[in-house]
C-alpha cells in the first residue's frame, strides 16, 4: 500500500510537470536547419535531433514540407521530449537521466531508437582474411592494407544486416563487385561486398531491421572464391569489425519504466 502510494505521487508530480512543459514547433517548409533557425532553435537542438531521430529516418529524402518536430521543455540540446510528425508516422523520444547522471533519449517503450550491433553478418566456414594494415593481395601480388574481415562461405549463403539501418547504395562497385552499403545514425556504415545477387525488394532508401537478410554470399569483382568482404566504418574511418566496441541499445531501468511511461504519456496527451 505504501509503495503503491508513493509511486502515485511520483507519477502526479511527473504528469503536472510534463504538462507544465514549454513547447517549440520546427514546421518544416524548406529544411529543418533553416526552419530551426526561423523557430529560433540552436545548432545543438538541431545536431542532437538529428543524431537521434537518424536512426530511423533518412534527413535527405524522408523528410517534406508541413512535416514538425516538436520539442517538450526549454530549447537548448537537451529537450524533456522531442516528437517527429508528419503525415505517414509519428516518432517520440523522451529523456531520461540514469543514475550515474548521463541523459539519453527513449521510446514509450523505454528503449534507444538504435539497435544492439551484431558482431557478425552471416553463418560463415572460416575467417579468410582479418582487418590488417598490411598484407599481400591475392591477386594484385602487393602488399596493401586490408581493413575488412574476410568471412569464406558458400555461394548463395544469406547475408544480414548487423543493424537497424538505411540503405544508401546497393549497386556493383568495381573491385567490390556487388555491394551494400548501410547507414546505422550519424556515424556508422557497415559495407558488405562481393555479393552474388541483392534481396528481392532492397532499394536504396529502404529503411533495414537487424537481421534481415540482405543480399546472399559471391564473389563479383575481385575476388579469388565465394566469400564476404565485410566493413565496419564509424565517423568515415574503416575499423576492425572483430574488436571495436559495439553500439549496444539502452534500456530505461525496470525500476523506473512505469514512472518514465506515465511522463511520456502524459507529454504526448498535450499535444
Amino acid at each position: 500500500m505504501h509503495k503503491t502510494l508513493l509511486f502515485l505521487i511520483a507519477s502526479l508530480f511527473f504528469i503536472s510537470s510534463a504538462l507544465a512543459y514549454e513547447k517549440s514547433t520546427i514546421k518544416i517548409t524548406r529544411s529543418l536547419n533553416y526552419d530551426a533557425q526561423k523557430a529560433h532553435i540552436g545548432y545543438k537542438t538541431v545536431n542532437n535531433i538529428v543524431r537521434i531521430f537518424s536512426w530511423k529516418m533518412d534527413f535527405n529524402k524522408d523528410l517534406r514540407k508541413g512535416d514538425k518536430f516538436i520539442l517538450i521543455g526549454n530549447r537548448d540540446a537537451t529537450p524533456k521530449a522531442i516528437i517527429y510528425i508528419s503525415s505517414r508516422k509519428r516518432i517520440a523520444v523522451f529523456s531520461y537521466t540514469d543514475k550515474h547522471g548521463r541523459l539519453n533519449y527513449y521510446d514509450i517503450n523505454g528503449k534507444t531508437l538504435y539497435s544492439s550491433f551484431s558482431r557478425v553478418p552471416l553463418k560463415y566456414k572460416h575467417i579468410s582474411s582479418k582487418f590488417q594494415l598490411k598484407r599481400l593481395h591475392p591477386i594484385l601480388k602487393t602488399w596493401k592494407p586490408h581493413r575488412a574481415v574476410d568471412y569464406a562461405a558458400n555461394k548463395g549463403t544469406p547475408v544480414r544486416a548487423v543493424a537497424d539501418g538505411i540503405i544508401k547504395r546497393r549497386k556493383y562497385i568495381g573491385a567490390l563487385g556487388n555491394a551494400v552499403y548501410i547507414a546505422h545514425g550519424m556515424n556508422y556504415v557497415t559495407v558488405y561486398a562481393h555479393l552474388s545477387k541483392f534481396a528481392r525488394g532492397l532499394r536504396v532508401g529502404s529503411k533495414i531491421k537487424k537481421g534481415k537478410v540482405i543480399a546472399y554470399v559471391g564473389s563479383t569483382g575481385r575476388s579469388t572464391g565465394p566469400h564476404l568482404h565485410y566493413e565496419l566504418r564509424y565517423k568515415g574511418k574503416r575499423r576492425n569489425p572483430l574488436t571495436w566496441r559495439l553500439p549496444k541499445q539502452k534500456k530505461v531501468p525496470k525500476s523506473d519504466l512505469k514512472r518514465f511511461q506515465s511522463q511520456a504519456k502524459a507529454i504526448l496527451r498535450r499535444l
